[in-house]
């Protein structure tokens, strides 16, 4: 019996192969509606109504598994599910595998790759029954960028504080280094006086072209 809120009507397409669909047939397993395709696949539609996409992947994933895995296999091979509502949209921590993007069709997928701006990409890969592929992958991560809170404090994502700290050249070249240093301080305060605490700043000077020496030596009697 469908539930109040289960306003929504998705469409679940399955893309059965030829030889497939007749295995289905020995197994009594008819789908009535089915189509033959020029591509020598058949074609069947079932309606899930839902309250969204993500209740609509899990209904259509019930009655798969229910009444079709067993004749033809895992649903990823088969199966995909339209988006009327485009409630399968990119945007930052955008997951490839939650439940909601999970079987899209063509026009979504495309859809979906087009808004990631080249962060997205069909998801070709074999996978297994139990770890099945998704419908898109991420080719390309997308950085976290810290914070930056002073020239020489950053913050990262995580909120975790790094310094900026100078190191005297350890050849010839007096080439300055830098490297981060982590902090245990969570607030830019603390983590000011953790950084003269642990002397993280004894070179500072040395990194902006003064010398420690020339800033305390006192001008010669003439």
């Amino acid at each position: 019996m469908m539930k109040v809120n289960d306003f929504q009507k998705y469409e679940v397409t399955l893309k059965i192969p030829y030889e497939s669909y007749f295995g289905l047939i020995y197994e009594t397993k008819y789908l009535l509606e089915a189509r033959l395709c020029p591509e020598r696949c058949f074609i069947a539609h079932h309606t899930i109504y839902a309250c969204n996409r993500r209740k609509a992947v899990e209904k259509a994933s019930d009655w798969y598994n229910k009444d079709l895995r067993q004749a033809l296999g895992a649903p990823h091979l088969f199966m995909t599910i339209n988006d009327p509502m485009r409630e399968v949209h990119y945007e930052d921590g955008f997951i490839c595998n939650e439940l909601k993007n999970k079987y899209l069709d063509a026009a979504t997928r495309d859809r979906l790759i087009e808004e990631s701006k080249g962060d997205l990409a069909v998801d070709d890969s074999i996978g297994t029954e139990t770890h099945p592929p998704a419908s898109v992958k991420r080719v390309r991560r997308k950085k976290k960028q810290g914070i930056k809170l002073t020239s020489r404090l950053t913050q990262s994502s995580g909120g975790t504080i790094y310094y900026r700290m100078t190191e005297m050249p350890s050849s010839q070249d007096g080439r300055v280094k830098y490297r981060s240093v982590k902090l245990s301080s969570k607030s830019l305060a603390k983590a000011e006086k953790e950084v003269v605490r642990r002397g993280l700043d004894k070179f500072e000077k040395f990194s902006a072209g003064i010398s420690t020496e020339s800033t305390t030596a006192q001008p010669k009697a003439a």
